[in-house]
């Protein structure tokens, strides 16, 4: 197996309004090892982008990281920083070079009074020796290698004048400039057609192999999962329902609600079929609800499910699954695994 470069270990993120507390991140644990693309997916509100802010430690007032540790390991010696103990300064030095993100929407996270040049050579500059010649001429290079026509004149565009498409290279571009050791992708596909979709998360591919970096991917469409990822992590309510590699999730899901996200996936056979829905709709984070997040929502639901949070059962060597259908001594259910212990 691969280097582990990243450990979430029970992460909990909040944040403080005149209504109360959000619980937008609740205990959650996870690994990132080198060269893997993780995708975390689930419903919006489920805790995703949250828990991306949290890693690259963007959580501001009026949140804050309320428990956990966020272990990151920014070069190859395997020597290991907690993230959320690193001050202003020090964070400010990973960010950007040793970790990078593509925010979800380019014309907003690109500032519009400033050329592509500009905010690409400041980046640059920022993390490594270049001089602004030196630094420029990376730029274009860049613009380049992600499939940006004529890198030369359009580097002195602004971002208004870039396709959606165009905007989106731009910022990974920009992400790339200092070969990152983590790539955090925040919903790159978003507002894109599906041609552009297809292309952005091949280019996201490509250059994960070529300069050998980990990605997390962040969608709330498990056919963006499907494509890109190798492992995947499941969220609703502000928890991780469910982990394994892409094979697991997609041939074998263990909990509700992945199976509820499956049926409500549109197909290209010519099998007409109607899609399901999830009935009801995402818990409120100021009042979660007691015990499993999903049980409101899910078909199986015991008493005990309304009760007592499940513990994450370990399903296989790749997989687990946190529901007490997993328990020996839950019911028997069709197509549910009864695993052996609890991770």
């Amino acid at each position: 197996m691969s280097k582990k470069i990243l450990e979430v270990k029970n992460l909990e993120t909040s944040f403080y309004t005149h209504l109360g507390e959000v619980q937008a991140v609740r205990n959650i644990s996870f690994d990132l090892h080198q060269g893997e693309i993780l995708g975390i997916v689930g419903e919006s509100g489920s805790g995703k982008s949250v828990t991306s802010l949290s890693v690259m430690n963007l959580i501001e007032d009026p949140g804050e990281i309320k428990g956990g540790s966020i272990r990151f390991s920014p070069n190859v010696d395997d020597n290991f920083i907690d993230i959320t103990k690193m001050t202003r300064e020090q964070i400010s030095q990973i960010r950007g070079n040793d970790i990078s993100m593509i925010f979800q929407d380019p014309m907003t996270a690109m500032n519009p009074v400033f050329k592509i040049q500009n905010q690409m050579v400041e980046v640059i500059q920022r993390h490594t020796d270049l001089n602004k010649e030196d630094a420029i001429r990376r730029a274009k290079d860049l613009l380049g290698q992600v499939g940006i026509p004529d890198p030369e004149g359009q580097i002195t565009d602004y971002p208004f004048q870039f396709s959606g498409g165009m905007r989106q290279r731009a910022m990974i571009a920009t992400a790339i400039s200092c070969n990152p050791r983590l790539l955090i992708a925040d919903e790159p596909t978003t507002a894109l057609d599906v041609t552009i979709q297809a292309q952005i998360l091949e280019l996201l591919k490509k250059l994960q192999n070529k300069i050998d970096m980990s990605i997390i991917l962040i969608t709330h469409d498990l056919g963006v999962i499907a494509e890109a990822a190798t492992h995947v992590v499941v969220m609703y309510g502000g928890q991780i329902m469910e982990k394994g590699t892409v094979r697991d999730i997609f041939n074998n899901p263990m909990h509700p609600y992945t199976r509820g996200l499956h049926k409500s996936i549109p197909t290209a056979t010519k099998e007409k079929k109607r899609l399901i829905p999830i009935e009801g709709s995402p818990p409120d984070l100021l009042d979660p609800p007691t015990g499993c997040p999903f049980n409101p929502r899910c078909p199986h639901a015991m008493t005990i499910c309304t009760e007592e949070s499940p513990k994450m059962y370990t399903v296989s060597d790749t997989q687990s699954s946190k529901c007490w259908l997993m328990d020996e001594k839950a019911p028997k259910v069709k197509g549910y695994k009864k695993p052996k212990g609890a991770k």
